[in-house]
């Protein structure tokens, strides 16, 4: 059974006990743009609902600058390098990613930072929950609070599982995969079994939807008026967020009933009734069709949950000409055909074709992310961001777990605003039907992993060899099971 290592956790809850006090707020937007700039005790934090509410500022804050932001190791970074979704070469760096030689220098070491920010993160939201219940938030305040931390808490540690946690189809009942954290304690952490874990995870996101359906302006207001009024709901773990991580989640565990009520529920959500809180594109806002494009990369009407980037400059990645984050442009061209003239948008809308020199090819880049830089003005937005969960996710639950009739309904709807050619779905070929389209719909959103993982896909698309058990379970860093490393 492991434990985690004594010396890492010290330091996690170290960090929490210095919370980040983030300077400036008086203005309605400021928790989108703040800083940390002083620290201060925890004490003396949560004595006000201002320290509350800056504490999980600081957990998004945490979040943006490291997994979650375009280049993060849950993005762009190394979930979408191990999805062989980027170029790579053997006997490299880059290569041992595709090759999923987890121990691997530049592997190891991306391994261990997306480990300890992933927990360093969780730890900041334990600290703010412990002190929740001291009386100064008023009820709305607490309602609010507690069901975007507890969702996020669910969040976080669900990436974590989908990662090192076992294949959905081969789960050993007596392992000890990860520990659920929910409290600060100043001894080991002992691991969770796989139920152990999900029941807890699925208790914070039962908790968190009970909490944000009482006082989420979501529910009532449109994101429209939400947005003019700076409030942003589309950049916090609003309660449609955790209602489209309970169908994420519930698929993961493979209840397909309940995955598919809770992307109804996404799906359908609107005002009254009548107006959709949620839309797919719209096209409009995407360019023509066989144009360049419009300039919403990031699909924004379509953002169920977003991590809004500021000052954000991909001259790394993204449509960068010095990007190393590309993809042979035959195999993405032949991933997106024109059938019968129709050219898929999201070829045109999310990649560029560059040549490059180096390897004698043209390359294709993804550009998802570059309207997010600082230098951008016409696409800069606050209340745009990197897309967590997006309404295209529950379409797609929605195809693989409804009665047939109603899946290729809610599938043709979301091609038919793709542009793309639509394939009947059957029993039969559903399941590569829909795993392809979450390879062209989630390019460069660090999700493609975790499907192969879902599926148990033996072949990944543009890999060399054949994928199991080792390749799928990601192994904990060295740094957390040796007793002689320490972060």
């Amino acid at each position: 059974m492991y434990i985690l290592n004594r010396d890492i956790m010290k330091k996690m809850k170290i960090f929490a006990w210095t919370i980040l006090l983030a300077a400036g707020l008086t203005a309605c937007t400021d928790w989108l743009t703040v800083q940390p700039k002083t620290e201060v005790s925890k004490d003396d934090m949560f004595k006000s609902s201002g320290g509350f509410r800056d504490a999980l500022i600081g957990v998004y804050t945490l979040m943006r600058e490291n997994n979650y932001a375009p280049n993060g190791n849950l993005v762009t970074g190394m979930v979408e390098f191990i999805a062989n979704l980027w170029y790579t070469e053997s006997n490299s760096e880059s290569g041992d990613f595709a090759a999923h030689n987890y121990r691997g220098d530049a592997v190891e070491r991306a391994n261990g930072e997306l480990f300890l920010q992933q927990y360093k993160t969780i730890t900041n939201l334990n600290q703010m929950l412990a002190y929740m219940e001291n009386g100064v938030l008023s009820s709305r305040e607490y309602a609010l609070y507690k069901g975007e931390a507890l969702g996020l808490r669910a969040y976080l540690h669900f990436d974590l599982i989908r990662l090192y946690g076992p294949m959905p189809m081969n789960v050993q009942e007596g392992r000890r995969y990860l520990p659920y954290e929910t409290t600060i304690s100043l001894g080991n952490y002992t691991y969770s079994t796989y139920n152990e874990y999900m029941g807890a995870l699925i208790a914070d996101l039962d908790s968190a939807e009970i909490l944000l359906a009482r006082v989420d302006p979501i529910i009532t207001t449109s994101n429209s008026v939400l947005n003019t009024t700076n409030e942003y709901r589309q950049n916090r773990m609003n309660y449609y967020a955790v209602l489209a991580e309970k169908a994420r989640v519930y698929l993961w565990m493979g209840n397909r009933e309940e995955a598919l009520r809770y992307a109804r529920l996404v799906k359908n959500a609107a005002l009254e009734g009548v107006t959709p809180q949620f839309t797919l594109g719209p096209s409009s806002a995407l360019g023509p069709v066989g144009g360049n494009g419009g300039n919403d990369f990031v699909f924004f009407n379509e953002q169920i949950f977003a991590m809004y980037i500021e000052n954000f400059d991909d001259s790394q990645m993204a449509s960068a000409a010095n990007s190393y984050q590309y993809q042979n442009n035959y195999w993405i061209e032949e991933l997106f055909p024109v059938v019968n003239g129709m050219t898929d948008i999201r070829l045109y809308q999310w990649y560029t074709s560059t040549w490059n020199a180096s390897v004698g090819m043209y390359k294709r880049s993804t550009r998802k992310y570059s309207g997010l830089r600082s230098t951008e003005t016409t696409n800069a937005s606050p209340s745009r961001g990197v897309p967590l969960i997006r309404l295209a996710e529950m379409y797609l639950i929605i195809a693989e777990c409804a009665p047939l009739d109603e899946a290729n309904e809610v599938y043709r709807e979301l091609l038919s605003n793709r542009n793309a050619p639509v394939t009947v779905l059957t029993e039969t070929n559903r399941e590569d039907v829909l795993k392809t389209e979450y390879l062209k719909e989630f390019y460069a959103e660090g999700q493609m992993f975790y499907t192969y993982k879902r599926y148990g896909t033996e072949q990944m698309r543009w890999s060399n060899h054949t994928c199991g058990e080792s390749d799928y379970v990601v192994p904990l860093p060295r740094r957390e099971t040796s007793t002689e490393n320490s972060y």
